[in-house]
Parts: C-alpha cells; sequence; structure tokens
C-alpha cells in the first residue's frame, strides 16, 4: 500500500502553491503567445509511432513510451511536439499559402536515462511558424523567446544561436559519410576537443576542412567575432551562407532591440535530425540545462505533404520555474482567501454570506466548524493563504477572528446587511 502513495521514477507531482505558480507562469507564457499573433492547437498525447519515426529525425525509438492498441498498431506517448505540430498544419492548412502561426502548451514523455536525473514527463509550451522562410521569421521567434522570459520576471538569460548548415557545409566539402559525420557531430555538441581530434585523426580527414572542424567546439561567443573567425575556416558555399544568414539574423535582433541577448554557437548542431537552419538554446542561472530549445525545420513538413519552410520553440516550464525560484523570482500564487466558519444550523446563512464575497471576485473556503478550537483553523488558515477568519455563531451572529500574529490584512466586508 505504502508504494500506491509514491510516483515512478521520473515524474511528480505539483499541488496547492506550486501549482498554482505554474498555472501562472502558463498564463503568461501564453498570453505573450497571443500579442505576437499564435493562434493555440492541442494535439493527442498519444500518436501514433510513425509520426515519431527514424526518418522525423525526432526522439530515438528506445527514448519513446509505446503502447498498442486494440487493432495492433503501435502507439507513443508524445516524445516532441514539432512533428505532432506539422502533421496538424499539413492536415488543416494544406492549401494555407500565407504563414500559420501556432502555439501550445502540453506534457511531453522522453524516457530518459535516470542516472542524468532528467525528468521523463515535462510540460512544454512552444509555437510553431509555418510557411516563412525568411531570416525576419527566425527574428520573430527569437524575439518572442525574449519577451517571453521577461514577462516571466527574467532579467539575466542569453540565448545561443548555430546553423547546423555551417557543419553540414564542411561535411560536404570533405566528403564525409554519415557514419563517420554522426560520430564527429557527438564530439562536437559535447565540446569533446581531444575525442573530435581522435576521430580526425583516425579518419584521415582532409587538412583543407581539418582546422574548421577542430575549432568548432569552441566557436561560440560574440557574434561579430564569431563570424568572422568562422569566414577565414572554410571556402564552402553553403558554410558561407549559413554565416551570411546568422549576420543578417544579428541585424535584425538590432530592429528589436534585443542583440544583447544574443551569442553564436556553431558547434551547436542539436539532438533532432530534422534541423536544416538556425538552432537555437536559452540559459539563465540556477540550472543546468536549457530552458528554451528550438530552431529551422524547412523539410519536415513535406513528410506529412505539405511544403513549407517552418520555424519554432518549445519552453521547459518546469526548468523555468525551477530557474526562477534559485533567483528568488516570484510568481503569483494562490489568490488570498476567507475562511468561513459556520454553526451546522446556519449552514444556508453561510451559502449566502460566502456568495457576497465570491461576487467580488473575494475566494471563500467554507468549513462546518464542530470543535471550537480556533487555533487549529488559524493554522489551517496560515497554510491556505487565508488573510481573514469569519465565523457565524449559531445565533446567527458574525465575529471576526484575525490573530494579530498570523494576519495583518483586513478585507473589507461585502455589503449583506447582516
Amino acid at each position: 500500500m505504502v508504494q500506491l502513495l509514491h510516483t515512478p521514477e521520473g515524474v511528480r507531482d505539483y499541488y496547492n502553491e506550486e501549482c498554482a505558480q505554474k498555472l501562472t507562469l502558463c498564463q503568461k507564457v501564453r498570453s505573450m503567445f497571443q500579442l505576437y499573433g499564435y493562434q493555440e492547437i492541442q494535439t493527442p498525447v498519444f500518436e501514433y509511432f510513425d509520426i515519431f519515426n527514424a526518418e522525423r529525425g525526432s526522439v530515438a525509438s528506445r527514448d519513446m513510451y509505446k503502447l498498442f492498441d486494440r487493432d495492433g498498431e503501435t502507439l507513443v506517448l508524445r516524445p516532441d511536439y514539432t512533428p505532432a505540430i506539422a502533421r496538424c498544419a499539413s492536415k488543416y492548412f494544406a492549401a494555407e499559402t500565407l504563414p500559420v502561426r501556432l502555439s501550445y502548451v502540453g506534457n511531453t514523455y522522453v524516457n530518459n536515462n535516470s542516472l542524468r536525473g532528467q525528468m521523463k514527463e515535462t510540460m512544454q509550451a512552444g509555437v510553431e511558424l509555418v510557411g516563412d522562410s525568411t531570416v525576419e521569421a527566425n527574428a520573430e521567434i527569437l524575439a518572442l523567446i525574449v519577451d517571453v522570459l521577461k514577462n516571466a520576471g527574467l532579467d539575466r538569460f542569453q540565448i545561443e544561436v548555430g546553423d547546423v548548415r555551417y557543419f553540414q557545409g564542411l561535411l560536404e566539402e570533405s566528403g564525409i559519410t554519415s557514419e563517420i559525420a554522426q560520430e564527429l557531430r557527438t564530439c562536437i555538441e559535447n565540446k569533446n576537443h581531444f575525442g573530435l581530434e581522435e576521430l580526425l585523426d583516425k579518419y584521415g580527414i582532409a587538412d583543407s576542412v581539418r582546422e574548421a572542424l577542430v575549432r568548432l567546439p569552441q566557436m561560440f561567443g560574440n557574434p561579430e567575432q564569431i563570424l568572422a573567425e568562422a569566414r577565414t575556416l572554410t571556402s564552402s558555399t553553403k558554410s558561407l551562407e549559413a554565416l551570411d544568414r546568422l549576420e543578417e539574423l544579428r541585424k535584425c535582433m538590432e530592429a528589436y532591440g534585443m542583440d544583447k541577448y544574443l551569442t553564436f554557437d556553431l558547434g551547436m548542431l542539436g539532438t533532432h535530425d530534422y534541423y536544416t537552419g538556425i538552432i537555437f538554446k536559452g540559459y539563465t542561472y540556477g540550472t543546468g540545462d536549457c530552458i528554451v530549445f528550438g530552431g529551422r525545420y524547412d523539410k519536415l513538413m513535406e513528410q506529412f505533404g505539405k511544403e513549407a519552410a517552418s520555424v519554432g520553440f518549445g519552453i521547459n516550464l518546469d526548468v523555468l520555474m525551477q530557474a526562477m525560484k534559485r533567483q528568488k523570482i516570484e510568481l503569483p500564487g494562490r489568490p488570498e482567501s476567507i475562511l468561513l466558519l459556520y454553526a451546522p444550523e446556519r449552514f444556508a446563512d453561510a451559502v449566502s454570506l460566502a456568495g457576497d464575497y465570491r461576487r467580488q471576485s473575494i475566494s471563500v473556503h467554507m468549513v462546518q466548524e464542530t470543535d471550537g478550537n480556533l487555533d487549529r483553523y488559524a493554522e489551517y488558515a496560515k497554510e491556505n493563504k487565508v488573510i481573514r477568519i469569519l465565523k457565524i455563531n449559531s445565533d446567527g451572529k458574525i465575529q471576526e477572528y484575525i490573530p494579530a500574529s498570523r494576519f495583518d490584512k483586513i478585507l473589507p466586508c461585502p455589503e449583506s446587511g447582516r
């Protein structure tokens, strides 16, 4: 029986003040999405496995939670929102030629290695801008991230931006096979300089691209400096075009007045294979994980039948809340309220009085008083953000009980005629 009170590894309960704060944060994020013109969409918590299969470049199959329906079809709990939104956009906006802006809030489920201490169920909020291939669309996404984080209360954060085409251009220039490329990618993404050099020696990578590949793990920081250095390391047309787009992006963010939040990281290559252009992660202090992630995926929609260049991001709300707590950024939680005690025979009077308060948008806890121990109710009030205790006695009179040591704010009584 004791085991039934615990949750499985990688998931947790949210309750009381923390749950209220999480919902408040969700609303802050959603309100900013709406200000940028994004319309909400909800997708099923489980979908067909093929929506997230290896061809999509999403989460690895071994990290998905799989189940079967009555017909034997393989289903998975949603591990990644982007393919799910791509499916919806291809189905419901197939004929749309103008950009489609979609936003979402919901949980994702990834069976991470438990030794890393990551949660297996996370609440994610994000947007997808479908049908816009411009640099300006990239800038809108980054500007929205900045405004969302500022609206949540953060003032110290950084968005690291890269472009997977720079690395792809180097690979094409050297003729490296996909198998070798994956090994190189892992070393570069993990900034494993020694492992990278060992691989380059092992496979005899040409000197024409070797220096650029060796430098990739360290190519992060000031945008202008990174772009200038990167141009000297390659003659690949694809790589240089990626740098040109990053320079345009930097100028767009200057127009937003948000370029101070950007750094460039050309060694950022991402965990999802569907990214085709810019890729980014957002960080703040108080957590070792990124709070925002995303990028451009211009080919993913084609797999669902609609050609549409797209870009988007997701915010890990659980990690963001953790960071805000450690930074002592307060989020409004449950509203302050009144505790209304009543004698059993005065139930109708209590309902009427509670209604008067609730019509003024004041929260009321109704509790039938049974033992006369007001100190016990005062403890309850302290734990539930109650700032005033009223008691309807058996004779119908209202007694106010406000221990000075616990309550320092008094709400006005409603005009109830009592």
